[in-house]
């Protein structure tokens, strides 16, 4: 007969024989005894901790020849079909490789008849997360309500990939790792009732290297009874697994702690010249380091999982470093173990960081880090000192602003409003530019009227503002801005004077004012409305009368010494149809008549109107370059800058 593995052979048969798993077996067995048995079960946990083995007795125990039973018998013909995997009406299905809406559409058609044997059709579905988001739509409704004789049981390692809808329909079972303790308890059952011989620091290596399942644990000790030897030892199962061992690492550690390098360095060339595998050893040190560190913090050994020659070492290891020095050295270990998984040179990697751990950098970080923790740096302090000092002075300047922002009397402002009508022609005067593009930011402002004011905190209030404005690249408020001047302040009010009424209509709207209030609040702390006023315009003079040339049909031959032009006689019949045209709106325009002359009187006036023409077009071009004339009215709103939001 072939070998059947350890873990298939000691597969649990029954709820007493699941091992750590009591509130799982003690439930299911309740629900079979009262007769609550659910259509669907799901049961999620780590591997190897018996979520199959439990769907199988639970399938044996609603098909057994006595049952339903939480017992079953195991030796019926329908418990041994079971077992074997040779029911007609359980069915195991590997989600993994059998995924798709195909498949579930088959168990869908399939579930509608009845067992061929038993009182049940159990549907075992494995790995049950990884199947499609179409095989789980067509699972949900006959998950939800499948006939009284089928009962689902999905099994699955990662639960939160399971959709809500099919968890919400299933009962929920999740399994636990097992304990060190009941791996070793029933390893030992095992290899006594295989008749291997075993110590017991062999069991416990396994157990630690099982990570809580039952199923690696029998694997492992399966693989190690496989040796030659008479009795299982700790060195054999060490052997076999690549471990390290618990000498080289108590060895290696002490080296650290007493920073001899060159010990460390050796250690690790013994340990990589007997084919161990660098990042066993970092995990195994790390593990070490961890045991040190609860035993330092809390000095119980007993729920370390220790093993029988740790103690000792462990209490003579733990005045070597502080508490904070071995976190450290577990988050450098870390990182190593990360630079493992893609460096070309493990054994660089492996010097590089045990080396790091001898380092006084990083007793020193420690130490630093548990100072910064306990008390603060003195430059922090002095830092936090000059802000609060910096804080205090801010409120007494502002306290003292606020009480001398004082209403302006009615007589201030009539003569605020004529000092900055004076501020253009002035300008003017000195021949100056209207439109000076001087940079827009607060020191390059123009005067104001209100500087001779007197209330200097409000003319402080208005170069912040200007400040503000182009430090938040308001550029189109601070152009509006520039051709205002402060007024007055007071009574929640911030006056300012335009010498342009369009500028002030336009500051005023709820864009812009609302900009401003905003930065005046915060400068002045306290709200403050804005008043925007301007003179009125001048009205506007008309424009001179153009100055009538002579007409083109009376020009002749213009000279030095001639008084007055002659007339022009032109040919009207030898003109082109567009010539015509012409002359005809030249005749509308600037007046005259037109003369027939002879041929000889003709050439000569054509030549006298080209002369005039290019004289006009000269003047023409000289008078593009003189100033406009200063009573232009302003434009209109339309040519106001735009809105802040387009700007």
């Amino acid at each position: 007969m072939a070998y059947i593995a350890l873990y298939r052979q000691w597969r649990p048969g029954s709820f007493k024989d699941l091992v750590g798993q009591t509130a799982v077996s003690r439930t299911l067995s309740h629900a079979i005894s009262a007769g609550r048995i659910a259509h669907a079960y799901l049961f999620s946990g780590p591997r190897g901790t018996g979520k199959t083995s439990t769907a199988k007795i639970l399938a044996k125990s609603l098909n057994c020849e006595k049952g339903p039973t939480p017992d079953p018998c195991g030796v019926c013909k329908s418990c041994t079909k079971i077992a074997d995997g040779t029911a007609l009406d359980v069915f195991e299905i590997d989600a993994a490789s059998n995924r798709g809406i195909d498949e579930m559409r088959d168990l869908r058609e399939k579930v509608k008849f009845t067992p061929a044997e038993g009182r049940y059709k159990v549907y075992i579905i494995d790995e049950v997360h990884m199947l499609t988001t179409e095989a789980f739509n067509a699972l949900l409704k006959t998950l939800e309500e499948p006939p009284e004789h089928v009962v689902f049981i999905l099994a699955t390692t990662e639960p939160h990939k399971v959709p809500a809808t099919i968890q919400s329909r299933c009962q929920r079972f999740d399994f636990r790792r097992i304990t060190v303790e009941e791996i070793e308890a029933r390893l030992a059952y095992v290899a006594q009732e295989m008749k291997i011989p075993c110590e017991k620091e062999a069991l416990r290596l396994i157990a630690h290297q099982a990570d809580g399942g039952m199923r690696d644990a029998l694997s492992l000790l399966d693989q190690c009874a496989s040796l030659d030897g008479d009795t299982l030892t700790a060195a054999c199962v060490e052997e076999n697994l690549g471990l390290i061992g618990h000498e080289p690492i108590y060895r290696l550690t002490k080296a650290v702690g007493e920073r001899a390098k060159g010990e460390v360095l050796e250690t690790i060339a013994e340990l990589l010249a007997l084919g161990k595998d660098p990042m066993q050893l970092l995990a195994e040190l790390t593990l070490h380091l961890r045991s040190l560190m609860i035993c330092e913090a809390a000095g119980a050994l007993a729920a370390l999982d220790l093993a029988d020659d740790a103690g000792a070492a462990l209490e003579e290891q733990k005045a070597l470093f502080t508490q904070a020095q071995i976190m450290a050295m577990i988050a450098r270990l870390h990182e190593a173990m990360a630079e493992l998984r893609w460096t070309p040179q493990p054994r660089i990697t492996l010097e590089v960081a045990l080396l790091s751990l001898c380092s006084a950098s990083m007793e020193d970080g420690a130490k630093s880090a548990a100072a910064a923790q306990s008390s603060p740096a003195p430059a922090e302090a002095a830092r936090i000192a000059r802000l609060e000092a910096e804080l205090a002075a801010l409120k007494a300047a502002f306290a003292s602003q606020k009480t001398s922002l004082s209403p302006i009397s009615s007589s201030s402002a009539p003569a605020a409003r004529q000092r900055a009508a004076s501020r253009p022609a002035k300008a003017a005067s000195a021949g100056t530019p209207a439109s000076s593009s001087a940079p827009l930011h607060a020191s390059a402002a123009p005067v104001s009227a209100a500087s001779a004011a007197p209330n200097p905190e409000g003319e402080k209030i208005y170069a912040e503002l200007l400040s503000r404005l182009q430090e938040k690249q308001r550029i189109s408020v601070l152009a509006c801005l520039k051709g205002a001047s402060f007024s007055a302040s007071g009574a929640g009010t911030f006056r300012l004077h335009f010498a342009s009424p369009l500028l002030a209509r336009r500051t005023m709207r709820d864009d812009y004012r609302k900009i401003i209030e905003e930065l005046l609040a915060e400068i002045a702390g306290e709200p403050l409305s804005l008043s925007c006023e301007a003179q009125a315009a001048p009205k506007a003079a008309p424009p001179p009368a153009p100055k009538k040339k002579p007409p083109l049909a009376a020009l002749d031959e213009i000279g030095p010494h001639t008084p007055s032009p002659k007339p022009l006689e032109i040919d009207e019949n030898e003109l082109s149809p567009e010539e015509r045209s012409r002359l005809q709106n030249a005749v509308s325009l600037l007046g005259g008549h037109l003369v027939d002359l002879p041929e000889e009187q003709r050439i000569a006036a054509l030549a006298a109107s080209g002369k005039a023409v290019a004289q006009s077009v000269a003047e023409t071009a000289e008078g593009t370059d003189a100033p406009p004339p200063d009573d232009v009215p302003p434009p209109g709103d339309e040519y106001a800058p735009p809105s802040e939001e387009n700007s």
